[in-house]
């Protein structure tokens, strides 16, 4: 008996690595999760340390060499079968999968690309952490990394999205939590009630708020609070649609910088209006993404496509309506796991039950 261990990203990377050094033959003992040692695997997402073993068979080396090659044209074979007919001969687990990621509105694409060439003999759990590893892959930012944070942070996105709840959320969290000096601008003087809203946030956490309704009242009113460590901008909801009124918001925007603009989404728009929104606002050029509302939907898994379309990193996502609990650094692995969770949940906890 041949047993070898492998400390792996995923299932997928293990299920290579067994293949390359056990054979097909080769089955998986144990899976469990682990950190790497040291401070800096602290802050890693976990891996996996996956044991598998292999018979050590009487065969000479020889013919086993000829029997691995002869076992891997095959696989190579049904794996090109996949490809060019995804769902023919596909068995009842990976059919299973695959409804229930398209319910979860991951869409063709986003579905046939956590499916492809996976076996459907192959255990559900293991097929279900390598569905899940790759998506935490397909959702990670351009170039691994979300890049340095700027010092004033605009908040855009369409109306009734959550941007005002959101920004005083932001602003708590980094006054309280992180101790820094928060000041807030607001643009959003045409909704009833805005400019009262964000004025009452300011007044219980004690930030001093401004008010612009030009771009040169904007710049004004960044250079009056020059002594915050952050500044955080709330500008009005914007129709997708309405052009014009998103040229506006980038005539403010252009005056004051650098700056990160955060596009805030809601989580229980349909897929096509947020794939919309992405594209009609990349003229407010935002590189990042907040998702709200995710206590309202049963349907997180849009959240993938978005991220993909948009190509710029999920920095938040909340689900609730608290100030300032209720909102939470986002990485892809944990928004996989909340969609996963999701995909498992409504497959009364797996497509197997």
């Amino acid at each position: 008996m041949r047993i070898k261990r492998y400390l792996v990203r995923d299932m997928q990377e293990a299920y290579l690595a067994i293949r390359r050094d056990l054979g097909p033959d080769a089955v998986i003992v144990s899976t469990r999760k682990v950190r790497r040692p040291g401070l800096k695997g602290f802050f890693q997402p976990p891996h996996l340390e996956v044991t598998a073993a292999a018979e050590a068979g009487p065969a000479s080396k020889a013919g086993r060499g000829e029997e691995a090659l002869e076992r891997e044209l095959a696989e190579i074979r049904k794996t090109l079968e996949k490809l060019t007919s995804p769902t023919a001969g596909e068995d009842g687990l990976l059919a299973a999968y695959r409804r229930l990621l398209l319910e979860q509105d991951m869409g063709e694409e986003l579905t046939e690309a956590l499916l492809t060439g996976l076996d459907g003999r192959m255990d559900e759990e293991v097929l279900g952490q390598i569905i899940l590893a790759r998506l935490a892959q397909y959702m990670e930012p351009p170039g691994g990394t979300r890049g340095r944070e700027e010092r004033i942070r605009a908040l855009v996105g369409p109306t009734g999205v959550g941007k005002t709840t959101t920004l005083a959320k932001l602003a708590a969290r980094y006054s309280l939590y992180h101790h820094r000096r928060v000041g807030l601008v607001t643009l959003d003087t045409y909704r009833i009630g805005a400019v009262e809203q964000l004025r009452t946030y300011a007044e219980i956490m004690s930030l001093p708020l401004e008010v612009a309704m030009t771009p040169k009242e904007l710049k004004e009113a960044v250079s009056r609070l020059e002594q915050c460590d952050v500044i955080f901008v709330d500008t009005a909801g914007r129709p997708p649609e309405n052009r014009a009124q998103l040229v506006e918001t980038q005539g403010f925007l252009s005056a004051i910088g650098p700056l990160d603009v955060y596009l805030v989404l809601s989580g229980t728009t349909r897929s096509s209006d947020l794939l919309r929104a992405v594209e009609n606002y990349r003229v407010l050029q935002f590189n990042r993404l907040i998702f709200t509302k995710l206590d309202e939907t049963s349907c997180p898994g849009v959240i993938a496509r978005v991220v993909r379309a948009a190509g710029v990193p999920v920095a938040y996502v909340t689900a609730g309506q608290n100030v300032p609990e209720d909102i939470e650094e986002a990485d892809p692995y944990r928004l996989s796991q909340l969609i996963w969770k999701a995909v498992t949940r409504n497959g009364s906890s797996g497509p197997s039950a």
